[in-house]
């Protein structure tokens, strides 16, 4: 999954679901070049939100030194047509943001800052043309503004800068198995292009001479005497970085909250220096409060603006409530639950009296959230980002905040800085208030069971925002959501129903880049695979008894066969999947082409996991083998065997090439992926070594699981704790469930009930089958299958109405982090649809649904894991 500052580019186009930058909404501010028709012998072709024009008939470069030109949005009109009529001359291929309005948003505070200020990328074809052309420019472009590209040497003056790197898109496994954009080196092996904030080179490229005294020019600028020492980076983004530092003349530590020129903008066009010197003022206004940190002043070292602050020690709002959060603690009974609501009473009447402090000197806060708070040890709190901090009464400057935690744009200072003090409050009780800025009456919705859950009496809390009171639409909405769920059973078939209709909805057959809205992934599979694309929607729709148009199968198979089948993919992320899902469907010609351009063509994978690595790609041959229910394909059964018998190695310790084990454990992402291949395999075959492999590999997965303070099993990641089906425990549980239904094993045995406990937690923070509730209270209901339709599991499946949002007759599903809706299987709506169709025993009305007490591990594997896979 993208990071979030990734994510946000999937957030510009459409308030509803994920989309790609391309369908930016932008026609109105697209520059002259991308309308006019291109220059006679060239060619105009669209990748997001740039444009291209290349020469035609000419290939261009794979690689070399590139060129890029930033601006400001004042002048990019202008650096446009003046870079574009030297490319031209040159004959130099080039692209360019297409309008300004994603010029704007590229540029935004939020977005990930290694691309930062690039407007327009030259692609010389080699070094005699690169140095004429950015000889060129730079002495053209000298005096205009633009941010400055970190990864980038400036040539003289002008915004134009040079990096080397790769021309066309061409990917590798870096150190940690991630596949990355790739360089050739001098022996023709794929490298990683290594696109940092840094300017380097590669070890074999030598920089011409005539960038040298550029290199001086920038070694020059650094200021020796900037007395500051930075020992740890906390935060970085387009706008700069906040860093703990040390004061070398008196040791005291500060932290400076760096700001970039004509970098970060926001939603009024400010950048980061204007809201540097903003945030300087306010704490200059509000000096001598207790809330506030201590101003030391503002610094500009090279061409970034430093403001210099007090350190207050302490963490943030946000990792106290982490810390602390009671219902994943074992919390149940309100006694047990009362220190944490004490805590959270005494938090928020702290801050309700450093808003009134503010308030009283003339100015809002305007940003309020749980990062922008920090706990002292003691317990006091203080705010800190003050860069939207203006007079009460400013009607120009916007509001700041989290998703969810924000007043609407145009609320009055006091008012706004008041919701904000509401919602953070709810948000240390429910802390999942991002569907508050998907659905404004869902904070409504959660302040009720919060309410209820902590036995809060009426008045407890922050007065509720006058603003919440006009939302009769909305509250409608969220009553026929809890309707779905308050009965004395949970009304399975109205919640197939309504999620039927919001897949159908959303379904958009005349794209050619998706069909269903999924999570941003699916962009870069082309819009086939089954976590995040088509063939994971079809599925879960195939496997509930629901149709399957046609003309949607069609798509997918189109769709597949347009797909570079030499990118990376495995079961879950790749052709693989779509390739069974299509066989599944009855397209067995289709599938089997889409099988052996995948097979045939793609590299082979470092990774021995299930979701992109060579156990999934070795597990669907195995259900390829068998899918038409006539004897297995002996070939493609014995590229499975190939693939078990180097799982096997890996396993026991040896080194195989160009593999590597999973770093953590779980179905998709561990070696349970592994083990239920070497299982299934074992079943077919009879080969005992194959059951000893697949021990071997579940002992290793036992071996990532902690027994936590409520007495659950969890899979150790680094600082995280997991549950999920993906990654976590859940996932381990379940493959060892299918282990010891044929062979005993107490080791095994015994760690299943401390999983099965933890999935029916109360608490969970997105609503998805591989990282959400709905695929733990399916574990849940698999793990301990008399307890399928008990009070655990069901509550768990009630809670499911803190997500759901209603739009007339369907029902939309939050995708990961919480900021769009999904339709998809690994996030969204078709999950929810597969995990309450195995919930409900088929009572939700669809084909092919079993008895709950039917679910004994007995020949074929659980039926919640022959879901998950295929099986």
């Amino acid at each position: 999954m993208p990071g979030i500052q990734d994510t946000q580019l999937y957030c510009l186009a459409d308030r509803t679901y994920y989309d790609t930058p391309a369908r930016l909404p932008d026609e109105e501010s697209r520059y002259r070049l991308d309308t006019d028709p291109p220059p006679e012998g060239w060619r105009r072709e669209a990748v997001g939100l740039w444009t291209s024009l290349v020469p035609e008939g000419v290939k261009p470069a794979e690689q070399g030194w590139k060129i890029h030109v930033s601006t400001v949005p004042g002048e990019a009109e202008a650096t446009l047509r003046d870079t574009a009529r030297i490319c031209v001359r040159h004959g130099v291929p080039f692209k360019f943001l297409r309008s300004e309005k994603a010029l704007l948003l590229v540029a935004g505070k939020h977005m990930n800052r290694s691309g930062a200020g690039k407007f327009i990328a030259a692609y010389p074809p080699d070094e005699p043309v690169f140095l004429a052309l950015a000889d060129e420019l730079s002495r053209t472009l000298a005096g205009r503004s633009g941010p400055y590209v970190l990864s980038d040497l400036r040539i003289g003056d002008a915004p134009v800068y040079t990096r080397y790197g790769a021309f066309v898109p061409r990917w590798c496994d870096d150190a940690g198995g991630r596949r990355v954009l790739a360089l050739r080196d001098p022996s023709g092996k794929l490298v990683p292009d290594e696109r940092g904030v840094v300017f380097r080179t590669p070890s074999w490229v030598e920089v011409p001479e005539a960038l040298r005294p550029h290199l001086a020019a920038r070694a020059a600028a650094r200021d020796d005497t900037f007395p500051y020492k930075v020992t740890e980076a906390l935060q970085f983004s387009n706008a700069g970085g906040i860093y703990l530092a040390e004061d070398t003349g008196t040791g005291r530590r500060v932290v400076l909250r760096e700001a970039r020129p004509h970098c970060g903008l926001d939603a009024a066009g400010d950048d980061a220096v204007t809201r540097l010197h903003r945030e300087h003022r306010a704490l200059t206004a509000l000096a001598g409060l207790d809330c506030v940190p201590r101003v030391y002043g503002v610094r500009t070292v090279w061409e970034h603006h430093f403001l210099i602050e007090e350190h207050i020690e302490g963490n943030t709002l946000l990792e106290e409530i982490v810390a602390r959060f009671a219902l994943v603690r074992g919390a149940d009974s309100a006694d047990e639950l009362a220190p944490y609501v004490a805590w959270t009473e005494s938090v928020t009447g702290e801050l309700a009296r450093a808003l009134e402090a503010i308030h009283a000197r003339g100015l809002r806060f305007g940003d309020l959230h749980p990062s922008n708070i920090i706990v002292r040890p003691d317990g006091r709190i203080a705010l800190v980002d003050f860069e939207y901090a203006t007079a009460l009464d400013d009607k120009d400057t916007p509001l700041a905040g989290a998703q969810g935690l924000q007043a609407p744009q145009g609320t009055p200072g006091t008012e706004a800085d008041a919701y904000a003090l509401w919602a953070t409050w709810l948000s240390m009780l429910m802390p999942v208030m991002e569907m508050a800025g998907l659905e404004r009456a869902k904070a409504l919705t959660l302040e009720r069971w919060a309410r209820r859950r902590y036995s809060l009496p009426a008045g407890a809390g922050p007065r509720r925002p006058g603003l919440l009171h006009g939302l009769d639409a909305s509250r409608r909405r969220e009553d026929e959501v809890a309707a779905l769920f308050e009965g004395p059973e949970v009304d399975w078939a109205g919640l197939r129903t309504r999620l039927l209709a919001g897949i159908h909805a959303g379904a958009t057959p005349g794209r050619a880049d998706r069909l269903f809205p999924g999570g941003p992934d699916l962009f870069a599979t082309g819009g086939t695979d089954l976590v995040n694309g088509a063939a994971g929607v079809l599925y879960a729709l195939h496997r509930t008894g629901a149709p399957v148009p046609a003309e949607w199968t069609d798509w997918l198979a189109a769709a597949a066969l347009r797909r570079d089948p030499a990118g990376a993919g495995g079961l879950y992320d790749g052709l693989p999947g779509a390739a069974l899902v299509l066989s599944l469907l009855g397209r067995a010609e289709q599938g089997r082409e889409v099988w052996e351009r995948a097979t045939s063509l793609a590299p082979a994978t470092a990774s021995a996991d299930l979701f992109t690595g060579r156990a999934g790609t070795a597990l669907a041959a195995l259900r390829m083998a068998r899918v038409d229910g006539a004897a297995p394909d002996p070939r493609l059964v014995d590229d499975a065997l190939r693939t078990a018998r180097d799982l096997d190695r890996l396993v026991r310790g040896e080194q195989v090439d160009g593999m590597r084990l999973p770093e953590s454990a779980g179905l998709l992402r561990g070696l349970s992926g592994a083990a239920l291949l070497l299982l299934e395999l074992h079943t077919l075959t009879g080969e005992e070594w194959l059951r000893r492999a697949a021990r071997t590999a579940l002992g290793r997965e036992a071996a990532h699981l902690v027994t936590m303070d409520d007495g659950s099993l969890q899979v150790k990641d680094g600082r995280r704790h997991l549950l999920y089906l993906g990654q976590g425990s859940s996932g381990v549980a379940l493959v060892s469930q299918a282990y010891t239904a044929r062979y005993e094993d107490e080791e095994l045995s015994a760690l299943i009930p401390g999983v099965a406990q933890g999935c029916a937690m109360e608490f969970v923070r997105e609503p998805g089958l591989f990282t959400g509730r709905a695929g733990l209270a399916a574990a849940a209901g698999q793990l301990d299958p008399v307890t399928r339709t008990g009070q655990g599991v069901l509550a768990s499946v009630r809670n499911l109405a803190w997500h759901l949002v209603a739009d007339e007759d369907r029902l939309l599903v939050p995708g990961a982090t919480l900021r769009r809706f999904s339709a998809d299987l690994g996030t969204g709506a078709a999950g929810l649809l597969l995990a309450l169709h195995f919930l409900s025993g088929g009572r939700d009305g669809g084909a092919g649904g079993r008895d709950p007490g039917d679910q004994q591990a007995g020949e074929n594997l659980p039926g919640l894991l022959d879901l998950l896979t295929l099986g």
